[in-house]
């Protein structure tokens, strides 16, 4: 095989590796900090100037206005009704 071809095929293989992560995040389908589903429990949701912190899998309800503009503290997390509660 020559060169050129082995670099575009190294290439393509990283590229379609940061496409997957990114998908995966994007999708839950694993926890990360920058995904959807969050290892700590909670999401940040930007709302305007500042961020609400709300469980992960949040449907909606309560209303998010609910729910602490500040992260909980270690060892907490946002419960379902917007409380701080302590991590499982």
């Amino acid at each position: 095989m020559e060169t050129r071809r082995i670099v575009r095929l190294v290439l393509f293989a990283v590229l379609a590796l940061v496409v997957g992560f990114v998908l995966m995040d994007v999708l839950g389908l694993r926890a990360s900090d920058t995904s959807v589903i969050s290892p700590k429990g909670y999401v940040a949701i930007s709302h305007g100037s500042h961020s609400h912190y709300v469980p992960n899998g949040w449907s909606g309800e309560p209303n998010i206005s609910s729910f602490p503009t500040s992260p909980p503290p270690p060892g907490m997390t946002v419960g379902p009704d917007g409380q701080i509660v302590p991590a499982e």
